[in-house]
């Protein structure tokens, strides 16, 4: 699948040359400039600014501002001369010149001692290994990128590499991660008003979309990136957006849109000479061509993008293009040739994972010899029957083959048949149970809350209608017994409010989610012990009532679970609303606690959270361990499951 990789070289450009400049007048003031230091960041702008349009003239600014820098004997602009031009080298997929010159920066970086930098070279490196295929070191390289940026509270760039480490996850299939990654990044961008950091989760949202097999979605976020990229003009990343469009529409079978989205994505690739996705475009082309029944025109893209993959050294790409070739001879019946292909591609595969897969190359040679064997049996039974002229024989034995046949059939039928009511009456009884269970925490919360009111009734309100009633029981009220008195209706007035709030908050009824957890955060915090925080984002304002009841009791539930138990001092409560889906968020520095602890003891404040998050058809997970500082708990709501809620 097409993906992002220069999100990096977005932000690693550490100085403010004012990039806005265009290039024509970038060139201009090279020409009137004089002093060697403004030459020098002339220079590195152009670089930059060309390295999206055209690596070859961005690479001879970089190289002129690099010659300057060493001959003046300034290292800071140096290494960015060395960056920019390890950029144009990976944007045309010279990964290993790449390399050395992003190492060589990233020396310097260290000698200059500058962090933030340094971690920019870091996450350069991990794209490098990224696209190389080498999974391990581009992570080991990312997660040094990020430590150092969470170490400076730089937002922007964890999204950034929080990006870049999904990118890797998502070539290792772990696609629901992946999905929550893009969707972390994308609040972060949304909330700094970074557009290309949008654009860029946009794009790689279509794409893991497309592994998912959600194709609308991939449809969806694809078109969106697209649209950015087209609104910033950076059509540098358009070949990424087009193509994952381009697929999205074949899975859905609209096989023309795709072809014109898909060439499209193809002679951009050739105009940035970004060779490694051209290759991937081509092997996808080539593969809608075998499927439409064009194996010449298939052929041709598949050999060419194996020479395209080769060439750069793309072990991927070379793994799918031997692959698509395999398939391809085999439809042409050019059995041996499709073995030989088959087998250079378990030698790709082999080279890009470390693993063996023998498997599948023994299948093809076992397929081969079995049709070979079938043709030979076919001829020698053709030739007995010229022979022997035995129709009746031969009918008898296709009808007997025929009756076989369909007693496997049916009885393959009735043992599916039987294994689907079996798995339906064991989800029918789990679902009996769940309800029940759920009924039972509902019954359970209610006789509890029935409780806590008559006390609360009993303790507060009885006590101060006995005080009151003392107070006016006398002959004669004097002044001091009429103050007291209207002391004590004061307390009872703010002891009803506190029980109303605690059955209903009418702020949560009149004025909605976000200000109803306000005022509760405000009741804690007023104690002075426990700060809490509340942050909600694009929440919509005709949210159904059953969701803004069940969310807030959900944190009313957890929150006040820490402050029992938790030993916290600050507590965090975020809820965003997605396009898709709608997360809430609550942590707090509190002491970690056994999570199984808490999922299978008798208290009926998990079977609560877990009966108000099964009526808005939401899921859960909590980060905790015990002796670690700090708990997470994330509940994840569909947005259109819970409008029906």
């Amino acid at each position: 699948m097409s993906r992002i990789f220069a999100l990096a070289a977005f932000f690693s450009l550490s100085f403010s040359f004012g990039q806005n400049k265009n290039i024509d007048s970038l060139q201009v003031l090279l020409q009137n400039e004089k002093q060697e230091e403004k030459t020098i960041k002339t220079l590195l702008e152009l670089s930059w600014e060309y390295h999206f349009v055209d690596a070859e003239i961005a690479r001879e600014y970089g190289l002129r501002a690099l010659t300057l820098s060493r001959k003046y004997n300034r290292i800071e602009y140096e290494v960015e001369a060395l960056h920019n031009l390890g950029v144009t080298h990976e944007s045309q997929s010279n990964y290993s010149k790449a390399l050395d010159l992003e190492l060589e920066a990233l020396a310097l970086r260290r000698k200059i001692g500058d962090d933030a930098k340094t971690a920019n070279t870091l996450n350069n490196l991990g794209i490098i290994h990224d696209e190389m295929g080498d999974y391990k070191k581009a992570l080991e390289y990312y997660y040094q990128a990020r430590t150092i940026y969470e170490a400076l509270k730089s937002e922007e760039k964890v999204a950034m590499v929080i990006v870049n480490i999904a990118i890797v996850q998502k070539a290792q299939g772990d696609y629901k991660q992946v999905t929550k990654s893009y969707f972390e990044a994308l609040t972060i961008y949304t909330k700094t008003k970074n557009e290309f950091g949008i654009a860029v989760c946009y794009a790689n949202l279509g794409s893991v979309y497309y592994y998912l097999k959600e194709y609308d979605s991939a449809l969806y976020y694809s078109n969106l990136g697209t649209e950015e990229f087209q609104r910033q003009n950076i059509r540098k990343f358009l070949p990424t957006t087009l193509c994952n469009a381009g697929m999205a529409y074949d899975k859905l079978g609209q096989t023309e849109k795709a072809i014109d989205l898909l060439n499209q994505a193809k002679t951009l690739n050739r105009e940035f000479n970004n060779r490694k996705e051209l290759a991937f475009v081509l092997i996808y082309e080539a593969a809608i061509y075998k499927n439409k029944g064009d194996l010449i025109t298939a052929e041709n893209f598949a050999n060419e993008a194996l020479m395209i993959a080769q060439e750069i050294q793309a072990l991927q790409q070379v793994m799918d293009a031997r692959l698509e070739r395999a398939e391809i001879k085999a439809k042409k019946g050019e059995f041996a040739a499709a073995y030989n292909e088959h087998r250079a591609y378990v030698l790709a595969k082999d080279s890009l994972f470390q693993k063996e897969k023998a498997r599948q190359m023994a299948e093809l040679q076992t397929e081969y010899e079995t049709v070979k064997k079938e043709n030979q049996i076919l001829l020698l039974e053709q030739e007995n029957e010229i022979k022997d002229s035995k129709l009746t024989q031969s009918m008898q034995a296709i009808v007997i083959l025929l009756v076989v046949l369909t007693l496997i059939l049916t009885l393959g039928y009735l043992w599916k048949n039987r294994m689907r009511l079996k798995q339906q009456a064991e989800l029918q009884a789990t679902r009996a149970a769940l309800r029940e269970a759920q009924l039972k925490a509902v019954i359970a919360s209610q006789e509890e809350e029935r409780k806590r009111f008559a006390a609360d009734l009993h303790d507060g309100l009885g006590q101060m209608i006995s005080a009151l009633r003392l107070s006016l029981s006398k002959e004669k009220i004097e002044k001091p017994a009429v103050d007291h008195a209207l002391g004590v209706l004061n307390d009872m007035n703010l002891e009803i409010r506190n029980i109303a709030f605690n059955l209903m908050p009418q702020v949560l009824v009149k004025s909605g989610l976000d200000e109803a957890l306000k005022e509760f955060a405000a009741r804690i915090n007023r104690a002075g012990s426990v700060s809490v925080t509340v942050q909600t984002f694009n929440l919509n304002a005709d949210m159904p009532d059953e969701l803004r009841i069940a969310l807030y009791r959900i944190c009313q539930e957890w929150v006040n679970n820490v402050l029992k138990y938790g030993h916290a001092n600050q507590i965090a409560i975020q809820i965003v609303q997605h396009p898709q889906e709608l997360v809430l968020t609550i942590e707090d520095d509190g002491d970690g606690f056994e999570l199984k602890a808490l999922t299978s003891g008798q208290g009926n404040g998990w079977k609560n959270i877990n009966s108000r998050l099964h009526m808005i058809k939401g899921s859960i997970e909590i980060d905790t361990i015990p002796g670690r500082k700090g708990t997470t708990l994330v509940a994840t709501v569909p947005v259109s499951l819970a409008k029906a809620a």
